[in-house]
């Protein structure tokens, strides 16, 4: 199926995007920055803003306002506000990790001979946002009842703050106070990931918070978020993330350079 059509503009600023949100568009945002607020200029560096035309056949009552900030994939609200970004971890994989850190590269080195490969980059990872945005709305009008959000409270913030040690599916479990069968499958009938899942991608968004903010080389950024092996953490980071370690960590820091 195909959600989107060609893009409005190009690039331009979150203060623009505001202007067209009671037409209810698409709005998908690339964000490198490390402050909280965003700038009324048209967007320079690191952030990006895209409208785009849905086709007649896409449905939808709200505007849809997705993308990457600090390399998370998310949401914003209306207000266009980073104290709004949710993410969204279905978006979350090698495929759309690979698109953004690309086009990231591409727009920062953009010149006036690039807009047409450009904008078909930015099509790609539109559509493919809003294709992984429906699906799991789908899926989510099928789900019947599983975890409560007070239980999933609990086991991400058990998750959290036993980061840099192995984590069981049975351990989440007891914090839920259900049996292990039973609780693998309500959570995945909730959250749309299994546990084990959800313990890997929360440990590899530790971990690129560390390779970002700190100087810790890749063998301590993995102990960190409880990996000993260095290889089995590579191997890992690049099968979820699409990149290895040190190159997500030179991406960014270029893109920041940048800014």
């Amino acid at each position: 199926m195909k959600y989107l059509n060609s893009l409005n503009r190009m690039a331009t600023s979150a203060e623009n995007m505001n202007n067209v949100l009671q037409l209810n568009p698409i709005i998908l945002f690339l964000i490198n920055e490390s402050t909280n607020t965003f700038s009324t200029e048209n967007v320079k560096g690191s952030s990006y803003y895209f409208h785009f035309k849905p086709c007649e056949d896409f449905k939808r009552t709200e505007p849809i306002i997705i993308g990457q900030y600090n390399g998370v994939f998310g949401c914003l609200d209306r207000s266009m506000d980073l104290k709004s970004f949710k993410p969204m971890s279905f978006m979350e994989n090698g495929l759309s990790n690979q698109l953004a850190m690309y086009l990231m590269e591409e727009l920062n080195q953009l010149s006036s001979e690039d807009t047409i490969q450009s904008e078909n980059m930015v099509c790609a990872l539109g559509n493919y946002l809003v294709k992984l945005l429906c699906e799991q709305k789908l899926l989510s009008g099928c789900l019947k009842m599983g975890i409560t959000p007070y239980q999933i409270k609990n086991i991400h913030k058990y998750i959290e703050d036993k980061m840099e040690e192995s984590i069981s599916t049975g351990d989440l479990a007891r914090i839920a106070g259900l049996s292990v069968h039973h609780f693998i499958r309500m959570f995945k009938r909730t959250t749309g990931e299994t546990p084990h899942q959800c313990v890997i991608r929360l440990k590899l968004d530790q971990a690129k918070e560390l390779l970002l903010k700190t100087r810790d080389n890749i063998t301590q950024v993995g102990m960190g978020v409880g990996f000993d092996n260095p290889s089995h953490f590579s191997q890992l980071f690049k099968s979820n993330c699409g990149i290895s370690p040190l190159k997500f960590r030179k991406a960014y820091s270029q893109n920041r350079m940048i800014a």
